[in-house]
């Protein structure tokens, strides 16, 4: 075998069924000032909001796979596919990083989502 190939083609991948997804889209922040006038001085403020809700911060210390394993707390160029179990779209929000994902369901739904997860972690 040609050096080092083993460790390319090396992945390790993780199963973790009905994970909850209540998370759902935000629509962004809004920007805003404030300007108060307290004895004669004035002051401004600036500050950032979220609209609508928040998307669902997951992290891979936190979850357990089906042969109830943990995760472990960092991976290597991980990427995360989403399986729904019902007509519900949820899907994973930005990019994910070593530590966590993001996930949100579609904000119309009635409730939190039950979908299974497949971790992989593609390496360096």
């Amino acid at each position: 075998m040609i050096p080092g190939l083993e460790r390319v083609l090396a992945r390790r991948a993780w199963f973790v069924p009905d994970l909850v997804v209540w998370g759902t889209p935000s629509l962004g922040e809004q920007d805003f000032l404030v300007m108060e006038e307290v004895d004669g001085v004035k002051s401004i403020y600036y500050n950032a909001a979220p609209l609508g809700q928040s998307e669902q911060e997951v992290l891979y210390s936190e979850l357990t796979d089906h042969r109830g394993n943990h995760l472990p707390a960092q991976l290597a160029s991980p990427r995360v596919f989403i399986r729904p179990k019902s007509a519900t779209p949820t899907f994973v929000v930005g990019q994910e990083t070593n530590e966590r994902f993001m996930v949100a369901r579609d904000p119309e739904a009635d409730g939190p989502v039950t979908v299974d997860v497949t971790v992989v972690e593609y390496g360096d």
